[in-house]
């Protein structure tokens, strides 16, 4: 028997500058791909605000924890990106539009304030696609005796994939919440979820579901992969 497994929510790069058209990313986005950061921005205001919202007042509830990732850099240059946000700054920067990719310690590398961090809340930086790519994040989990990591943020298809794909590598549970998440299309998005099943279990859950009942919801999948 499968005792309670304890999770955490993570918010993955759920930042001012992917949201706020005022940002560099996002207008030189909106430049290369009109419409993609427009329709981001809505999906995210009407489905994941709502969705991490819920879940954090009912992880809050029960004690656990809620951690949140930041893209951004730390170096001047981008050196510390992954190469393709460390190209995609500098092509922004050649296109009259500087910092693309904050540096962290920008109002605009800032997560959005409708789900801004609370006291206990951990906030992680991160330079590539995966959370892990921070030794911090796993070095908090286990320090929390986390099990299992309920995946939301952005964008479904990349950041939140990597991570979760890499969570799973290291043993912890994963559960997608599809409410909880935001890609550029919603073919994006839902390609994502249906390629991930292999590696991450295939538990998606919708994000009323889960906050009704996420001890036992919990405790259920990590009992169907002991099967």
């Amino acid at each position: 028997m499968i005792r309670n497994v304890v999770a955490a929510l993570i918010v993955v790069d759920v930042q001012r500058y992917y949201l706020e058209p005022g940002s560099s990313l996002y207008t030189y986005s909106e430049k290369c791909w009109p419409g993609s950061m427009s329709y981001i921005g809505d999906r995210v205001r009407a489905s994941v605000f709502p969705a991490v919202s819920r879940l954090k007042a009912a992880f809050g509830a029960i004690g656990w924890p809620t951690v949140y990732l930041r893209l951004c850099a730390q170096d001047q240059q981008r050196s510390d990106l992954h190469r393709f946000f460390r190209t995609f700054w500098s092509s922004a920067r050649e296109a009259g539009f500087d910092d693309a990719y904050p540096l962290s310690g920008d109002p605009w590398a800032d997560i959005a304030p409708e789900i801004a961090p609370g006291p206990g809340d951990v906030v992680i930086d991160k330079s590539g696609y995966s959370g892990f790519s921070s030794p911090m994040l796993e070095r908090e989990l286990r320090a929390r005796g986390v099990g299992a990591v309920v995946m939301t943020g952005l964008a479904t298809s990349q950041c939140v994939d990597t991570t979760a794909r890499d969570a799973s590598e290291r043993g912890f549970i994963v559960v997608h919440v599809e409410d909880g998440q935001a890609d550029y299309s919603v073919d994006d998005h839902d390609a994502s979820l249906f390629a991930s099943r292999g590696v991450c279990g295939g538990h998606v859950v919708e994000s009323e579901f889960l906050s009704a009942a996420p001890v036992h919801l919990i405790r259920a999948y990590a009992e169907s992969e002991e099967k």
